[in-house]
């Protein structure tokens, strides 16, 4: 439908479809995040079928997607105020405007809460706003009841994902993919909770399929592109990410950001520099990428080049583009310890923590002590993750890796039987060799070799 119609405007030709038909064509551009198709796709359809309460109601939604209350409240209030769609449209209005009161006296006023269409709807609604563990609410009186209806399990998963059940989300996902084996957005969910547990192998796997079912879905490849990343693959993941350009999904101000990474990682700092400060010259304001980060690790470059003075320049500009960002904190911190200034590192590592207290900024913390051959240091920032997150992905394995190394063997026992991949005695040798030598390059390689296997 999307060819046809795209064909018949290109050719300023006239092209005829019924209102459904228009509202559900401009559904499938929202979702792969091309809004102002969508939005033409609406305008067009209330041409062909003025007052359409589907096409007005599609419309509304796009305006909220793109902040615009005034324009969703126009909309909303040429519905009719009894019917149950208006009042959920009414709803998250009332929630993105901060009152969340008229928000659920309104949702109270529903009388055919046990409609499936209904429980999907008012889900998606708190999705939207950001309430999963509401969304749940609403469903579990049809979990069960409605366990072979496709929509309800597509909502019901993403809900699993959001209050992060992801064990019962994947099991939906994966009774989805029995049913629609071609469905996209089934991969791409599964894919989500792959990732949100760090087990960014199979993440890649499930994007590829949902790339095989739908080559342009953007949101595969930016995802995809990220678990390359953190598998330290910077090759194939700029090559993701260049294809999520291609869809428009990121702008060329991230892939340059991106290649100045990848030359950090390369130690060419002045070529990282080049990229960082072109992609300063295009920046526009965006959701995945800040001023902050690309400041930051400019500061990084100048330092690692011994331009101390313009490295301490770009530090203030990072912290001032955005004083709370944890992500720069835990970069300086990572420089600082890279010069075996641990104070320092501390200093900045505190402050992350203030502006993100979660298990993942321990995590980070704790990785980047490994790495430094900071192995005390690792263990306390490791322990806090295991408190926090009992479950969290691997941390049984980084526990029982820096309990090793500190030879602790009661501590390192202990977490050992609870890995799902115990170290072997091939890991142990090798540690054992390198901690009677003295290079100490040589052990950080081979920890960090240690830790992406256990990965």
């Amino acid at each position: 439908m999307a060819e046809r119609y795209e064909k018949a405007r290109q050719s300023r030709q006239g092209i005829y479809l019924d209102a459904e038909d228009l509202a559900d064509l401009a559904d499938w551009y929202s979702v792969r995040q091309q809004w102002d198709k969508a939005l033409e796709v609406t305008n067009y359809g209330l041409k062909l079928h003025p007052g359409n309460i589907s096409l007005l109601t599609e419309q509304a939604y796009l305006y909220l997607d793109d902040d615009d209350l005034d324009a969703a409240q126009e909309i909303a209030y040429q519905l009719d105020p009894s019917q149950t769609d208006t009042k959920i449209l009414q709803a998250q209005i009332y929630m993105l405007d901060d009152e969340e009161d008229k928000a659920n006296a309104l949702l109270d006023t529903i009388d055919d809460r046990d409609d499936v269409d209904t429980m999907i709807n008012v889900a998606y609604m708190y999705i939207n706003v950001g309430l999963p563990d509401k969304a749940l609410a609403w469903l579990e009186p049809g979990i069960g009841k409605y366990s072979d209806d496709e929509p309800f399990l597509g909502v019901l998963g993403d809900v699993y994902h959001g209050v992060k059940q992801y064990d019962k989300s994947m099991e939906v996902y994966n009774k989805l993919i029995d049913m629609n084996p071609y469905s996209a957005f089934y991969w791409f969910g599964l894919a989500r909770c792959y990732f949100d547990q760090q087990m960014y192998g199979k993440a890649i796997e499930a994007c590829d399929y949902a790339i095989v079912a739908d080559e342009d879905f953007p949101d595969a490849y930016l995802m995809e592109g990220y678990a390359f990343l953190y598998l330290q693959n910077d090759e194939k993941a700029l090559e993701c990410f260049k294809k999520a350009k291609g869809l428009g999904l990121v702008s060329q101000c991230f892939i340059d950001t991106l290649d100045g990474l990848a030359k950090t990682t390369e130690k060419k700092w002045e070529e990282a520099i080049g990229y960082l400060q072109r992609a300063l010259d295009e920046y526009e304001e965006d959701i995945i990428l800040t001023r902050a980060t690309i400041y930051a690790n400019m500061a990084v470059c100048y330092r690692k080049l011994g331009q101390h003075r313009l490295s301490d320049q770009y530090w203030k500009k990072a912290y001032k583009a955005d004083p709370k960002d944890p992500d720069t904190y835990l970069l300086e911190g990572r420089m600082w310890i890279e010069e075996r200034q641990l104070e320092k590192s501390l200093q900045c590592w505190k402050k992350a923590l203030k502006y993100a207290p979660y298990s993942i900024t321990w995590n980070e913390i704790g990785m980047t002590c490994v790495e430094n051959l900071y192995f005390e240091e690792a263990k306390n920032a490791f322990e806090e993750v295991k408190k926090m997150e009992p479950d969290f992905y691997q941390i049984n394995e980084r526990l029982a890796t820096t309990y090793l190394l500190l030879r602790d063997k009661e501590n390192f026992q202990k977490y050992n039987q609870l890995c799902e991949h115990p170290l072997t005695i091939d890991n142990l040798i090798e540690l054992q060799s390198l901690l009677n030598g003295e290079d100490k390059e040589e052990l950080s390689q081979a920890l960090k070799n240690i830790l992406n296997a256990l990965q």
